[in-house]
This record gives C-alpha cells, sequence and structure tokens, in this order.
C-alpha cells in the first residue's frame, strides 16, 4: 500500500473532492484525520471507512478559529503519533457580483475559509510534518491561474493560495517538506452541482475534454504529489482541468 502506516490531515474532507481523497488514502494505508464542520456527513464518511476496514477518525472543526485548528492537529498528533501529509482542501464559492456590488462580510468569509484556513493549517502542520519529512497539498483551482467574471472573492483567494503555496515550498524545500497546489477544473461535487443539468452541461462545454473531473480523478493527483513518485515537486501547481486554460 502506498501510504502505509502514514497519516493524513484533510480539511473539507466530508464531502466532493475531499471525500474521494480520504477513501483513496484510506484504502492505500493511510490513518486519515477527516476534518470537516458538517458532523453528519463527517461522521458518514467515518462509519464508511472503518466498514471497509480501514482506518479513520473524525475531527469537527471551523476552520475561521485559529485556536481550533491549532487544537485539531495537536488531537490528531495525540491520536496517531505522527502527521505525514496534510491536504488543505476546504473552500466555498461566495457570491456571484461584480467587484462595486459584492458584499464585503461575503467577501471576507470566502478569504477566511479559503486563504487565511490554509496558512493556519500549515502554520500547526509544518513542525510535525518536518519530523516526517512529509508533504502538503493545497486546493488551489483552475482560477488560481485566470479571471471568472462576476467571482473576485474565490478568484482572489485561489490566486492567494498558489502565491502561499509557493513561497512556504521555498522556505521549507531544503528541510525536507514538499509543498505543491492542486488546481482542479469545475468538479462534479455539491459546490457547482445544484441539480441544473443545463447549466452543468454548458460548464462542461467550457473544457476541450468535453465533461467536469470527478472527484475521484483530482484525488489521484492529491496522492501523486504526496507519494515519493512526485520526489521532486517543489512549489508546482497541478493543473487538472480538462484543457480549460488552453483556450
Amino acid at each position: 500500500m502506498l501510504f502505509q502506516h502514514k497519516t493524513i490531515m484533510i480539511t473539507g474532507a466530508a464531502s466532493g473532492i475531499g471525500k474521494a481523497t480520504a477513501l483513496k488514502f484510506a484504502r492505500e494505508g493511510a490513518n486519515v484525520a477527516i476534518v470537516d464542520s458538517d458532523v453528519k456527513a463527517g461522521v458518514q464518511l467515518l462509519v464508511q471507512i472503518n466498514e471497509e476496514g480501514l482506518s479513520a477518525s473524525f475531527y469537527n472543526c471551523d476552520l475561521n478559529h485559529e485556536e481550533e485548528i491549532k487544537n485539531i492537529v495537536n488531537r490528531i498528533i495525540t491520536d496517531y503519533g505522527q502527521l505525514d501529509y496534510a491536504f488543505n482542501n476546504a473552500g466555498i464559492g461566495g457570491d456571484f457580483a461584480k467587484v462595486e456590488a459584492y458584499p464585503t462580510e461575503d467577501w471576507d468569509q470566502v478569504m477566511s475559509v479559503n486563504l487565511r484556513a490554509v496558512f493556519l493549517c500549515m502554520k500547526y502542520q509544518i513542525p510535525h510534518i518536518l519530523a516526517q519529512k512529509g508533504a502538503i497539498v493545497n486546493t488551489a483551482s483552475l482560477l488560481s491561474t485566470v479571471a471568472y467574471e462576476n467571482d473576485s472573492a474565490y478568484v482572489a483567494s485561489k490566486f492567494g493560495v498558489l502565491g502561499l503555496t509557493k513561497n512556504a515550498a521555498l522556505e521549507y524545500a531544503a528541510l525536507g517538506i514538499r509543498i505543491n497546489a492542486i488546481s482542479p477544473g469545475f468538479t462534479r461535487t455539491p459546490m457547482i452541482d445544484k441539480g441544473d443539468e443545463e447549466k452543468l452541461s454548458h460548464i462542461a462545454s467550457k473544457h476541450p475534454i468535453g465533461r467536469l473531473a470527478t472527484p475521484e480523478e483530482i484525488a489521484e493527483g492529491v496522492a501523486w504529489l504526496c507519494s515519493d513518485k512526485a520526489s521532486y515537486a517543489v512549489g508546482m501547481n497541478l493543473l487538472l482541468d480538462g484543457g480549460y486554460t488552453l483556450q
């Protein structure tokens, strides 16, 4: 198994890309720390993993609060004795509006979850991952590389995640931690899957590959970035966008 006797912390793990990644790592032998604010979905995933005879724990956490993040990391260390990998994946979409009309409170919330929480997670993860010479993957987006009309907060937050990832990668590469970002194209997750098939078909048509990504496809990229197979990947942005940004 690729991650036998390893431990990974995954934020936003209860659904979408986070859930697919949690299942991938658990099935590859890892202890999976499921971190999410959705207790019901988090416990359901925990039960699913445990029913497969695999290892996981659920940690309820509001990523808006630094002390909660610090405490969750410490609890993971207490429970498993080590932290080898982190997938800082939790994110929200925010409102759709032009800059002049964008609600300030909404902007602040998007920045808090999508960018500030990634910084805070790394702040408390890094001392432990240093001891394991492990890896961190942060979820950016194809919108960390291009603009998207009426979506300024989300786009700005994901540009920020990519910049933060690159800076942290530079600071810690020589110390033995590889830090990278993954940038999914539009993926069929609860964030965009609202039951409007016509809208989803329109979004899919903007990808040269002709479809949306599956969460499992993105999870494969996260697993590669954490694995020794990506031993020379430092500060990279793994863009899995179905060709969206080629146009």
